[in-house]
């Protein structure tokens, strides 16, 4: 229990440590088997280098999983399902799943919107932000992704905090 409790706040840090400190979209590599391109790196607003984590998540088809799990949880949080009341689910699976396959590695190109215009008009504060962070650690640690992967993909996560976070609110 301790060891868990000690890397959920390694994750935590990372995600609220790493936002603030990453705005600009530099030259990323990618993983030398991604088929991440320029532009898709760009419109997923991936702003550090790609490592391929593809294993670790399971393959394509592990990351699909993910993603299920972590809407799942999503539309169960009271802190952040108005969020998605309106929202196409199936196509929000699938342009989820190719964006964190992009970011970790995988055979995916990520075509949906940069991350500015996907959430414009959300009004999205920090603290909804950290609260999707949580449920996809929680998700995370339901499908046993190993803790490194998890941090890598958090860190990648959280350098998106700027073209998400809208808004001011409780806590944000």
């Amino acid at each position: 229990m301790l060891n868990q409790t000690l890397y959920r706040g390694v994750q935590k840090w990372l995600l609220l440590g790493v936002a603030g400190a990453l705005t600009l979209n530099v030259g990323v590599a990618a993983a030398a088997d991604s088929h991440a391109t320029p532009e898709s790196i760009q419109k997923a607003d991936i702003k550090l280098p790609i490592h391929n984590y593809i294993a670790e998540f399971g393959g394509v088809e592990g990351v699909k999983a993910l993603i299920d799990t972590f809407v799942s949880k999503v539309a169960a949080d009271p802190h952040i399902n108005v969020y998605f009341a309106k929202t196409n689910i199936p196509h929000l699976k699938y342009e989820l799943t190719q964006q964190v396959c992009e970011i970790v590695g995988g055979p995916c190109t990520y075509t949906g919107q940069n991350m500015t215009q996907a959430h414009q008009g959300l009004q999205v504060t920090t603290a909804a932000f950290n609260y999707l962070a949580q449920d996809m650690i929680d998700a995370m640690d339901e499908r046993g992704i190993p803790i490194r992967a998890q941090n890598y993909l958090l860190r990648q996560l959280a350098a998106m905090e700027p073209e998400v976070v809208t808004a001011k609110g409780p806590l944000g």
